[in-house]
Order: C-alpha cells, then structure tokens, then sequence
C-alpha cells in the first residue's frame, strides 16, 4: 500500500493527520510545512501554515508573515521566495523578528510543488550568550591592557625605587654622617640628636623602599617544579642557622609533602615565617618552632578562597612566641602593618604580605591562628587533580 500524499486533502481529517500531528509533537526543532500564497500576478505574497508543531514568533496561526506587514522585505521572505523561484534548498543562520533582544535561527526549507517544508533550530539563547562572551572579551582586553600598563608604571616605578631612589637616601645618610663627624663642635646636643634622628628616619626609609621593591618583584615567572618541602626547609633552616643559634631556638620538621610550586619563592615563604616565629619570641622564653603537615578536603575548610571539589597539602608553622590578638588575624596579611610598638623591632610590616602574596601566586592561602601558649600559621597548598 502506498503511502498517502501528505500534502492531499486527507491530511486535514482522518488517521493520517493525526499521526502527521504526531510526528510533529515528538520533533524537538520547529517544523513546519507552508503553502504559497500568490497574487493575480503569481507572485508571491505570503506563506500558510499547513502543519507547524511550533511557529515563528510573532505569527498568527494561518500566516507567516501578516502580522508583521514589514517582514516581506526581510531576508527571511527573500529566502523562501528564492526557494520557490529557484528550487534550490535554504541552509543558513537567519535573524527573525522585531523582538529586542533578536531571535536568531538556523532553518533549513526545500521546495516541494506549491509548498516549503522547513526545519528550524532556535539559536537565539547561544547567540545571546555569544554576544554576551563577545562582550566580556573586549572588557576583558581593555582590563588587560590597563593592566599592562599598570604593571609597565610598576616596573618603572620599582628601578627608580630600586636605584635612582635608594641612591638618593644614601647620599642623605652620607650628608648627615658628614655633619656629624666634622662639624660636631659647632652643633649642640639637641642638633646633633636631631641629625641622628634625621638619619635614623632616612635609615627607615631606606628599609621601607627595599621592602617594597622585594614586594613587587615577587612573580611567577619562575618555572613550576616539584618540590620536596623536606628539602627545602632544610636549606632555609640552614641559611638561619646564626640566627636559630643566637636565639637558642628549637626547630623540627619532618614528613613535608612534595608539592608543585616556584622554588625561590617558597624559600622566601618559609624563611619569613620561621624568621618572624624567632623574632616575636616571649622574654627569657625559649622559642620553640615546629614544621607540621596535615591534608584537608576543600569541603571541610572554613575558609573563603578554599575551593571545596579539591584537596589542600597543609604546611604549618607552630611558634610558642607571643601570639596574636584575635583583632588582629586578618590584619597582619596587610601591607605595613605592625603588631609590635613602632622601633621595637626591626622591620616594615611588609613580611607576611608577601607570604600571603606567594599563596596566591601558588593557586593557595594561609591563615593564621593564636592560642594560648602558641601561634600557627598555615599555608593551604591546592592538590592538583590528575
């Protein structure tokens, strides 16, 4: 038995409408089947709705296009009557519609007698989100050019800090010491005090301007490789050895993990962070310092830069010195920040802003922590998935 002709006036009644109806309900894309519609002049002017399972938008139910009396001069219309002109099929990306913002749809139309059948795949939500990303992109390299510039300015601003500057502080010590020496006699003790002030703030800032030209050189440029944390503590331990030894302080370590990172700088990392645990020790207390490791799934740690589908390599650095207060946790990771009195111990305030610099640059965070009797600082090494 043949089939029927689906284009045949028993495809408005009957059993064979029903499962053409059907056919259609089950297809995911828009399809349709339209009838041309011809002037006096056979030309055409419109297209009808034979079967559609989903209509353009913007249509009523018998039309394609007379509900919006513009769309005859679209490309749309211009591609269907080029359909039935030529005879030669449609597949293209088209935009449809006077809707903000546009629909945009891949149809695919064939010709067949007086009627189109058409396929079509909605695009308008990958379109949108194309634009979107198109968008984000040009932000994103106008952000990145700005950055580029910033970081030029930076480095411009390092070499000048680094040597136009510094060398201008040590003329300004030399200048005072030369005062100092040779003119002496001449100046009474509140004006020689006061140059020794003038050199101790130059003193200050020379220190100040070292810290931060150390600050800004601290990059990822470096390549990443595994690094076993035994060994590396082991060295800066090592390069620490005069000052462990003047302070009579007691540093263990053992079982570190072997982690992917930048070598020179979690040098740095750790020989701050010891340094600082002998530095802030208790009067007539003997500093106590050890190297512990522990792993912690991301979902268990409290913590905003914890990402919570990976695991962290733990390394802590437990000290038995004079703590932290509670006020004070987030605030040593700041750049200058002091906990001790001003001149009472050497240094800027800059030391932990460049641990907390180098954990960042290791895809990582540390945190610290004070109870009573010790302090901890723990650094949160991402365990990378293989």
């Amino acid at each position: 038995m043949m089939s029927p002709d689906p284009l045949s006036n028993n495809l408005y009644e009957g059993t064979d409408r029903k499962f053409l109806d059907a056919i259609f309900e089950t297809v995911h894309n828009g399809l349709q089947v339209l009838e041309v519609k011809y002037d006096d002049q056979h030309k055409v002017v419109d297209f009808k709705y034979v079967l559609a399972n989903n209509p353009l938008p913007g249509n009523d139910k018998n039309s394609v296009f007379s509900a919006q009396p513009d769309a005859r001069k679209g490309r749309l219309f211009r591609e269907l009557n080029r359909v039935i002109e030529t005879g030669k099929p449609l597949d293209d990306v088209l935009q449809y519609g006077d809707e903000e913002p546009a629909n945009w749809f891949h149809i695919k139309a064939q010709k067949f007698g007086d009627y189109i059948l058409i396929s079509r795949e909605d695009l308008t939500g990958s379109r949108h989100a194309e634009e979107k990303l198109t968008h984000l992109n040009r932000s994103l390299f106008t952000k990145n050019r700005e950055l580029e510039t910033m970081s030029s300015e930076l480095k411009t601003f390092t070499a000048i800090a680094a040597n136009d500057y510094n060398e201008t502080l040590r003329n300004l010590y030399t200048c005072l010491e030369f005062i100092i020496s040779n003119d002496a006699k001449n100046l009474s003790d509140p004006g020689k005090a006061n140059v020794r002030r003038a050199q101790a703030a130059v003193q200050k800032m020379k220190l100040l301007t070292d810290d931060i030209v150390s600050f800004s050189k601290i990059t990822s440029d470096e390549p990443v490789s595994r690094i076993e944390l035994n060994k590396l503590v082991a060295v800066v331990l090592n390069n620490l050895n005069k000052k462990i030894a003047e302070n009579q302080a007691d540093v263990t370590y053992a079982d570190l993990p072997v982690i992917n990172g930048y070598p020179l700088l979690l040098s740095v990392l750790f020989t701050h962070l010891i340094d600082n645990a002998i530095k802030f020790r208790k009067e007539n207390v003997r500093p106590k310092i050890s190297v512990e490791y522990t792993k912690q799934d991301g979902v268990d740690i409290d913590h905003a830069a914890a990402i919570k589908d990976i695991n962290y390599d733990i390394v802590s650095i437990i000290d038995n010195g004079i703590g932290i207060d509670i006020k004070d946790i987030e605030k040593i990771f700041t750049m200058f920040y002091q906990l001790n009195e001003k001149g009472k111990s050497k240094g800027s305030g800059i030391g932990l802003a460049i641990c907390k610099k180098i954990m960042n640059l290791h895809g990582g965070f540390i945190v610290a922590g004070s109870e009573t009797g010790f302090t901890t600082f723990s650094c949160y090494f991402p365990i990378e998935k293989n």
